[in-house]
Formats: C-alpha cells, structure tokens, sequence
C-alpha cells in the first residue's frame, strides 16, 4: 500500500473530477491521499466551574473552613488550566487569602503582603480597600517578554489578556492560553524567570488541520507558516476549471503544477458516472481542514471558533469587615 500523503484545500473543491485528479497526481509520486487530522478541543466543564464559584464564596464569607476552602481551589485550578477564567479566580483567591491573614484569628501581615504580590502578579495592584496600605505602581519589577517558538499570526493570552513579544509582565506564576485560528490550542500554568522568557512546544497534531492553518497560495508556490511539524503533504488550489497541486516537506513547498479537471477535458456525464462522488478522504478533508471560506462560515455559524474576549469584570462582593468598622 502507498503512503499516506495529507491533502491541505485552499479552497473547497468544484467541478468533476477532483478527486481523482488528486489521487493519479499524488500517486504518480507514490502516495496517497488522505485527509488531514483533527485537533482536538479543550474542554469546558459546568460542574467544575459552579464547585470553584462556590469555594470562591465560601472563601468570601471567612468562615472556619476558609483555608480548606483555598487548599482545594488550588488543587482544582492547578489540575484544570483549560478553564478561561483561571487566572482571576486564582488572583481572587489570593486576594481573600490575605484579607483573613491580616484580619483573622492569628494575623499574620507578611503572609498576606506576599498573597497580595502574587494576586499583583496575575491581575495588576488592585485599588486599596478602606484603611489598608496603599498598592505599590502595578508596573513595579515587571520586564520585557521574550516568546520562543511561538508561530506568526497566533495569540496569545497571559493571564486572560493578549501580549506580544515585548511585552511589560512580572516574572512569577502565570496562566497561559494559546489560540491559532480562533480555537484555543493549548492551556497551562508557567513560571517566568528574570528575564521573563516565554517556550511553548507546539501543541497540535503534526499533519493536522492547525498544524497547517495558515497555509496561502503564492504566486509560485504556496506559502505555508514557519514551523509547520508535517515531514510531507500537499496542497490543492481550484483556480479556473484546473487544479493547481503543489508538494510540501515541512514549511517549504514545491511550484504549482496544474491538472485540468473532467468537465474541462470534455468527457460527457456518462463518462463520469461510476465516480462522480467525492472520496470520503477529499469530502472529510474539505470540511474538516477549515481553510476555506464556506467551511469557516458553517463553522463560525456553529459557534466553533466563538471565544469570549479577555475582559476585566468588576465583582462586588458586599462590605469589607474594614468598611463596616469605618
């Protein structure tokens, strides 16, 4: 049996023939089609959120159990980074955290400056609550990100905000979301040193559809993304009634060559009978690849790409026990 060889559209496919035109060009090359993996989706769990919400709650109220409470927000944001609003969770725990260290039974106001520094870490000073200490600048100790190995054109999410490469943050412990074609790809807690320095590895499927998003047609030859994982695939243009066919290794790709389609070589509707369906590899690959635009229109009507943007939400959570005192 030939080897597979993973076919990326640039469009969706039109006109008869296509499939078996691509399938004699890849196997004069000695491979055959086939369609591109799915990368899988993070997940979203309801359940998991409302405990956290809950133990958040629990936490506001300082009752006994309050540092039981903390002990197991931290367990579950540590093993579930794919939640979103991870880092303002754990940034309110810290903030809750030091409030019933600087007022509870034992106070302790060292403890509660550092949960307060790392709270900072994640979300910036906070406004000073009634009698407390003023914040210090939400700018102090913070450098200049340096991003390793992190492809053109994809997102990034440091603590629930977009950076860049440059950008002003404080070394510590920090949530990271990863998105390529408006889908999340990747979720995770990191540690910044001094200077800060940010190394993902890549977290998709080699051959997958966003191991090879991005991909666009050039005037020689397509142009795909540097750090493309997949040893060898094709692209496939439909441009004019012909198709325009290219090979790839990795990130570099061959010129264009052209096949003209059946219905341009004038073969009737008899002709084309016994195979005028698609192959099931080029029907799957041109609705899975989400390169073209029909395909990310059904998609987007689905609500596959819908992400919520990174926003800062204000919670009032009642009167401070230092506000009822003033």
């Amino acid at each position: 049996m030939l080897p597979p060889l993973v076919v990326f559209w640039l469009a969706a496919p039109t006109g008869h023939g296509a499939a078996q035109a691509v399938e004699q060009w890849a196997a004069d090359r000695g491979y055959r089609p086939l369609a591109a993996v799915q990368s899988p989706q993070l997940g979203y769990d309801d359940a998991l959120v409302r405990e956290i919400e809950s133990l958040l709650e629990e936490a506001r109220s300082l009752t006994p159990g309050t540092l039981g409470s903390f002990e197991r927000i931290d367990q579950l944001i540590a093993a579930h980074p794919e939640l979103p609003q991870a880092s303002f969770w754990m940034a309110e725990r810290y903030a809750l955290d030091a409030q019933y260290r600087a007022r509870g039974p034992a106070p302790d106001l060292d403890a509660g400056r550092e949960l307060g520094r790392r709270g900072d870490e994640l979300e910036g000073a906070r406004a000073s609550a009634v009698g407390a200490e003023a914040a210090s600048p939400a700018a102090a100790g913070r450098e200049r990100l340096e991003l390793l190995d992190v492809r053109p054109r994809d997102e990034l999410l440091l603590d629930g905000s977009t950076v860049t490469a440059g950008a002003s943050v404080a070394p510590g412990h920090h949530h990271v979301q990863l998105f390529r074609a408006q889908r999340r790809i990747w979720a995770g807690w990191v540690d910044l040193g001094s200077p800060p320095q940010l190394r993902l590895a890549e977290p998709t499927p080699a051959c997958s559809e966003l191991d090879l998003w991005g991909t666009e047609r050039g005037t020689v030859g397509p142009v795909a993304l540097p750090g493309v994982r997949c040893e060898a695939w094709a692209v496939v243009n439909p441009r004019a009634g012909q198709l325009e066919l290219a090979f790839c290794r990795g990130a570099r790709c061959g010129a264009w060559e052209h096949r003209a389609l059946a219905s341009e070589l004038g073969l009737g509707a008899e002709s084309l009978a016994p195979r005028q369906s698609f192959s099931p590899w080029l029907t799957w690959g041109a609705l899975g690849l989400g390169a073209t635009a029909s395909t990310l229109l059904v998609l987007w009507q689905a609500g596959v790409f819908d992400r919520t943007p990174a926003a800062t939400e204000f919670v009032f959570t009642g009167p401070t026990a230092a506000a009822l005192r003033f």
